[in-house]
């Protein structure tokens, strides 16, 4: 499709998802907590970019610092209509649209993310299928213009009081934006359009034991695969599938803390190893020990640490051991004020060519407040550093930003982000700055 036909075809189907997306009858959704800043919708975290299930960027969902609505499950609550839709719809101005100080440009961005879904009850059962769309358009870099399809199943069955098993799957048809991933620095200069993929996932959890037993076992099993649909000499190489199965026991010490041992394994099986090269082939394993502490009237927490491993089936690629860590703390010295630290050391994927993995810290400070009943504000600062193995590449940068969240109807929230995020890296290439300001709308029915 060439860039003015795929121009038009964005703007028509923003434009039919927008008038869509908003019938007569509104509905309120439940499910979001009183500190929860609902305007939060198009700035995504350095410290989750990539998903919790993304194949490459393996930084789980602990470090999320919180803010965003939550979908699933709690969209159900207080909810008797068949269809629930929810749409955001949102401008803003991005300095630097490619992610590189070489090539900045700059353009205004307009977004539109409406979201259906279908929820079932049987009894304690619940069932839902969704489907979202995020479409974009840039008004001065047409060659990002894209829209993201999302179809997703959910199950939550309670057996018991001690055993329940909850379900999810998903399939997407995506991309990544020029500048980022396998796009990033001077490889974005070749390109007229954005590395397009579809990914399955498929993810189980089952939990044993009581709410207040002394003793309880989650074991998870996840799925993921991506292939990439174009550009397949950069491509190629980069389609892989993921399995992930590990548990973890609590063990209650205290009403409302929880010792925990926790053990995971991890797989990655690249789909293709380009000739002469290494494949990229790992077993990961985590074995982490740690305390957990359940909401009380301030301070909710969990803090892991243990011992990472990564061997690699070439052996070219050698085998690695490095301690790692989770850690995420909330602190409500109010009821409408909340304060949560975050901080990871993981593997992740590598997204560069010759470095086979990366070590990556994270660190993140957020604050949300609700100022009036109306009116709350979410500011976070972040860090990071990305030090990548059998390379010389090492990324450092950190992020700040700021929301400021007005609700003038119960089904309407209007939010004003502020975000500006600066890498600095041993390859000058892969240096930049960006700033991006938005102004964004949404509507729950």
């Amino acid at each position: 499709m060439s860039r003015e036909r795929r121009h038009i075809f964005c703007r028509g189907v923003l434009l039919f998802g927008l008038f869509a997306a908003i019938p007569a009858v509104r509905v309120v959704a439940g499910g979001m907590g009183a500190n929860a800043p609902s305007g939060y919708s198009s700035y995504v975290s350095p410290l989750v970019s990539g998903g919790a299930d993304s194949p490459y960027l393996r930084t789980r969902p602990i470090l999320d610092t919180g803010g965003a609505p939550t979908e699933g499950a709690g969209w159900l609550e207080g909810f008797r209509l068949p269809l629930l839709t929810r749409i955001r719809v949102g401008e803003y101005y991005d300095d630097n649209v490619f992610y590189s100080n070489l090539n900045r440009r700059s353009s205004f961005v307009t977004v539109v993310n409406p979201q259906f879904l279908v929820p079932m009850r049987f009894g304690k059962q619940n069932l839902g299928l969704g489907y979202s769309f995020r479409g974009s358009i840039y008004e001065n870099a047409s060659q990002n213009n894209y829209v993201d399809n999302y179809l997703n199943a959910f199950g939550d069955l309670e057996f018991n009081h001690r055993a329940r098993l909850m379900l999810n799957g998903s399939l997407v048809f995506a991309h990544d934006p020029i500048g980022t991933m396998f796009s990033q620095g001077n490889v974005a200069n070749l390109l007229s359009e954005p590395n397009e993929w579809h990914e399955e996932t498929f993810g189980a959890q089952f939990r044993y034991g009581a709410n207040k037993a002394k003793g309880r076992f989650d074991l998870y099993f996840n799925f993921v695969s991506r292939t990439y649909d174009n550009h397949p000499l950069l491509t190629k190489g980069r389609d892989v599938n993921g399995y992930t199965l590990g548990g973890t026991f609590y063990y209650r010490v205290m009403p409302k803390t929880s010792l925990l041992v926790q053990v995971d394994q991890i797989l990655s099986d690249y789909q293709y190893t380009p000739p002469g090269a290494p494949s990229l082939d790992s077993l990961q394993g985590r074995y982490l020990a740690g305390v957990l502490w359940e909401p009380t009237a301030k301070t909710t927490g969990s803090l892991r640490a243990g011992y990472l491993t990564k061997d690699f089936s070439d052996s070219s690629l050698g085998a690695f051991g490095l301690p790692t860590y989770e850690a995420a703390v909330s602190w409500a010295p109010q009821t409408y004020s909340t304060f949560r630290l975050a901080a990871s050391r993981i593997a992740n994927e590598s997204v560069y060519l010759g470095a086979s993995f990366s070590d990556s810290q994270y660190y993140a400070l957020s604050w949300n407040h609700v100022w009036l009943e109306r009116f709350s504000s979410r500011l976070e600062v972040n860090a990071r550093e990305d030090k990548y193995q059998n390379s010389d590449i090492n990324n450092r940068g950190y992020g700040v930003f700021a929301g400021f969240y007005y609700k003038p109807q119960h089904w309407l929230t209007t939010g004003l982000n502020y975000f500006y995020n600066q890498r600095r890296s041993t390859r000058n290439q892969y240096d930049y700055d960006r700033n991006m300001i938005e102004l964004n709308f949404q509507m729950n029915m």
